[in-house]
């Protein structure tokens, strides 16, 4: 099978080119040849990224029409791209298949929740969003006008595609919601791959992590209120790790700057991927504090397969690999008393965060293996499910 992945950027840009990485190499090893072709380059580690394929192309210097008269694939792979129609009017008798990573598609504000209430969206793509001022966008130079409209007619191009890939249960409601065919729709939850080295007991000193973007998204400020409680509740320190950049990165160091608990809250910016394994060794528990509907969750995983146990808040994938009680807690989202309450509980019993972390573990290995999700996304390219 010739299979002609496509996306927006090349090279290892973020988690999307980590994904098409991993499928390309998993993809050759069972015998497809793959390509690439991509609008524009990113220069991170460029040269490893472009070996994993027979050939790539970068779109504009390089027509696709051209590219697929040249190498004729069985299979078009779409990633993150905005213009599905130049896909579709090139494609002919073959099959599209489009891996959806976020809410992009579906959303114009692409978060899922409301700009002033913040709480998240249950209506579909429409007239709500104007009310929502979704034609605003923050961009380097300012606030910017989008259209709405544009946004709608590419979703509508987008029902054409032969089939969905989505990493939770909830991506595929909301691309349901919207319109699209379920039976269109299969939920392919990522891989995750274990770091190489030896797993470590949990920590004698309690301590927590939150590993992602400091954005208001991901709930960090929330983390913070729940941890001030959790520090008057116990009494004692407990350090917080926060691992990440972001455009609220100055807010939460201004939210930390008076407090009486400052010395204990480390930020400690980008970490590479690779380097991250030893923060989760040195952590009794991760917290993904989300308000936004995570389309899955990948930092949770990566903890499980560390033996930690995580506390997520209770919206979009998280459920789908965190279920309550077993391998953590679920908590309500905006919620600093019960993400604070759930603190706690592994905080004072460290034989139920030991146990939580050894079931994460058991379940991230069993869900979440590299050898079935290449197989699970072979049968797809392929037709055979």
């Amino acid at each position: 099978m010739k299979i002609l992945f496509i996306n927006t950027t090349g090279g290892y840009f973020g988690g999307v080119e980590q994904n098409i990485a991993l499928s390309a190499k998993g993809l050759t090893l069972a015998g497809h040849t793959c390509y690439f072709a991509c609008k524009n380059t990113s220069g991170i580690d460029q040269r490893q990224f472009d070996a994993l394929f027979v050939q790539s192309w970068i779109l504009g210097k390089t027509s696709l029409s051209e590219i697929v008269q040249t190498i004729q694939p069985d299979v078009f792979y779409v990633h993150k791209f905005e213009s599905i129609g130049d896909i579709l009017s090139v494609k002919g008798s073959k099959r599209v298949v489009r891996m959806i990573h976020d809410h992009d598609l579906y959303c114009p504000r692409r978060h899922k929740y409301y700009a002033f209430t913040r709480k998240i969206c249950t209506h579909r793509c429409g007239l709500i969003c104007y009310a929502d001022l979704a034609f605003l966008e923050r961009s380097e130079k300012g606030i910017r006008f989008v259209s709405i409209r544009k946004k709608l007619l590419e979703m509508q191009s987008n029902k054409n595609v032969d089939a969905f890939l989505v990493g939770s249960a909830y991506m595929q409601k909301e691309l349901v919601r919207n319109g699209f065919d379920h039976r269109k729709i299969h939920v392919l939850p990522p891989c995750v791959q274990s770091y190489p080295q030896t797993l470590q007991s949990l920590p004698l000193q309690p301590s927590i992590l939150f590993v992602g973007q400091l954005i208001k998204g991901k709930g960090v400020d929330i983390l913070l209120e729940a941890y001030a409680l959790l520090l008057q509740k116990t009494g004692f320190s407990i350090p917080l790790h926060l691992i990440g950049q972001g455009n609220e990165e100055q807010a939460l160091k201004a939210q930390v700057e008076d407090a009486p608990y400052k010395a204990l809250v480390q930020f400690h910016g980008w970490v590479a991927h690779e380097d991250l394994s030893r923060f989760y060794d040195n952590c009794t528990m991760v917290v993904v504090p989300s308000r936004w509907p995570e389309p899955f969750g990948m930092v949770g995983v990566e903890a499980m397969l560390r033996q930690r146990p995580v506390i997520g808040a209770d919206v979009g994938g998280i459920p789908d690999w965190l279920k309550d009680g077993q391998n953590g807690f679920l908590v309500p989202p905006n919620d600093s008393k019960a993400l604070c309450d759930a603190m706690y509980s592994l905080v004072s019993d460290p034989q139920k965060a030991k146990s939580m972390g050894e079931i994460g573990k058991s379940k991230a290995e069993e869900l979440f293996s590299y050898e079935n999700y290449m197989h699970d996304l072979e049968s797809l390219l392929e037709k055979k499910v």
